[in-house]
């Protein structure tokens, strides 16, 4: 009887799984309608932010357009309404927004964010540098141009970290083409490309009034077209490092760079090579998450091609993307399939990490060569991904970018939102361009959640730079606060982790920089733990 139990749960487990689609794609009944109009050229952007701008609870979502309209998303109980021009977002239109990020700046309460903007190169872009959105109250936002600070590029995606650990969020810019060239064989034939990039940026925030660029004096202004990147604690000693996606690496030779961060020495040191970091690739996007539960970051890179998934020990990358089936080389036959956001959550809250990964094949800007390239999911079990995309709901064929997780209908399990670029194929096609949200409809286990709460003083009020250790079933998972992920987004502030069928936590550890660790036992599922410096923990 003990032996059969287990498994008939198991073979109930897998028929239901089987029988129903496990996400149902749910946008025009959540609101989010907006078709974007026309068929222009748009091959990089669609980045999603989710932010909390009223301070409500309920995450907001901001839809950067590219070419077209950017919107800003009200989440109302679970239903989305356009609330772009009533919180004086007008004030953006013009400008080529290619991703957002969001942060409480001036620690004052209220989430502000930046837009990352395509400003000029290629003959292209609006011409300006990016804008700073201040948050008045949570009622409208005004305008900061930053050009004061660093001048019109293009500026493609980033992240938020505290790297000086001053209190106040730093914000790094990855900077993308300024002009393309091609290389040629002795024939005269085009057999590659030669970009010339823009240097990327570091904003170091000073007291929250205004900031100073510093990517020269950090070590950081590479200028090998980064696509991607991520302020994230990979060695575990306290401090955020620098992982950086450059596209185009097996043209340029210049690949990905792991910066480590030598706080409180006010610079990055590049260990890309002696930590196996350094891969020449179309870096594309990163995604963070702690998938062996060894109690330290790992990191899923996407690419045009090939797949990285690196399993983190102490700062050394050893990458098992092939041995565990989730690489995503190929599409159909020997054409390479395109990744942008590979997100980690879980997503039947079973205690391990799955894998979600949009999909939109760069080829597909040709009518004639344009190929299927699906979003791909996987659930872990066991140690195993198993490729569940089929049978998911999520595998949809258009050209998906940025990906944001979140709770968006407050029902206790993790949802998606993927952005969908506009592509010349599709309109012929008469296929429609628009937002996807992904409602998840997994039979799952029970949760907690953590929000980490900055003083404002020694920690920034989002918590960058904060982390927690899920201690459970001699197990423990590692988790951050997400400054910067996927393709040009970011999801949002709550930590979750999946207890399965159990109904408490055995133990948190939580790591506010610069303060003695804290732990709590015993912490209650369904709940979302408010935790501050100070120590005091709440609904």
């Amino acid at each position: 009887m003990i032996k059969v139990l287990p498994i008939s749960f198991c073979l109930f487990t897998t028929f239901w799984l089987s029988a129903q689609t496990w996400f149902q794609e749910v946008s025009d009944s959540v609101g989010l309608s907006y078709i974007y109009p026309g068929n222009e050229f748009q091959m990089a952007g669609g980045g999603l932010m989710i932010i909390d701008v009223n301070n409500d609870g309920w995450e907001d979502l901001y839809q950067s357009g590219g070419v077209f309209e950017s919107k800003l998303w009200l989440n109302e109980s679970g239903k989305f309404v356009d609330k772009t021009e009533d919180f004086g977002l007008n004030v953006l239109e013009g400008y080529f927004i290619q991703g957002a990020l969001s942060a409480d700046y001036n620690n004052d309460g209220f989430t502000d964010f930046v837009v990352l903007n395509y400003g000029k190169g290629m003959g292209r872009g609006d011409k300006r540098s990016p804008a700073l959105l201040k948050n008045i109250e949570g009622k409208k936002f005004e305008l900061i141009d930053l050009s004061e600070y660093i001048e019109p590029g293009n500026y493609s995606s980033g992240s938020w970290g505290d790297i000086d650990r001053n209190g106040f969020p730093d914000l790094y810019l990855t900077n993308y083409v300024e002009s393309m060239g091609g290389l040629m064989d002795e024939k005269g034939r085009e057999i590659g490309y030669d970009p010339v990039c823009f240097e990327n940026r570091l904003l170091m925030n000073i007291d929250g009034v205004n900031f100073i660029e510093s990517s020269e004096k950090y070590k950081v202004n590479d200028a090998g077209c980064g696509l991607a990147a991520s302020l994230t604690d990979v060695d575990q000693d306290g401090d955020q490092d620098l992982l950086l996606l450059n596209d185009f690496g097996e043209w340029t030779n210049n690949g990905n760079h792991y910066f480590r961060n030598e706080f409180p020495k006010p610079f990055f040191q590049d260990v890309s090579l002696e930590k196996g970091f350094d891969v020449k690739m179309y870096g594309m996007g990163i995604g963070q998450g702690d998938v062996d539960k060894d109690g330290d970051p790992d990191y899923y890179i996407t690419n045009i091609g090939k797949n990285y998934l690196y399993y983190n020990s102490k700062g050394d990358f050893t990458d098992r993307s092939t041995e565990l089936g989730v690489d995503l080389t190929f599409v159909k036959d020997s054409l390479r399939g395109t990744s942008w956001s590979g997100l980690f959550f879980d997503a039947d809250f079973d205690g391990d990490l799955d894998l979600f990964v949009s999909k939109g094949n760069v080829l597909t800007l040709v009518p004639r060569t344009s190929v299927k390239d699906e979003n791909k999911f996987f659930l872990q079990e066991d140690n195993k991904f198993i490729d569940g995309s089929s049978a998911s709901g999520l595998n949809d064929f258009l050209s998906h970018r940025g990906s944001v997780i979140t709770d968006f209908d407050h029902d206790g399990d993790l949802d998606i939102i993927s952005a969908v670029v506009k592509l010349p194929w599709a309109a012929f096609a008469k296929t429609e361009q628009k937002i996807k949200c992904f409602r998840n409809d997994l039979p799952t286990g029970n949760w907690i959640g953590v929000e980490l709460k900055g003083d404002g003083k020694n920690i920034n009020k989002d918590c960058f730079g904060c982390s927690v250790v899920f201690h459970d079933q001699g197990g423990k998972s590692f988790r951050e606060v997400d400054g910067g992920s996927g393709q040009a987004s970011q999801s949002g502030r709550v930590i979750w982790y999946g207890l399965g069928d159990k109904k408490t936590l055995e133990r948190l550890d939580v790591h506010f920089p610069g303060l003695t660790k804290m732990e709590f036992e015993n912490l209650k599922s369904g709940n979302i733990y408010k935790i501050s410096p100070d120590g005091t923990i709440g609904f």
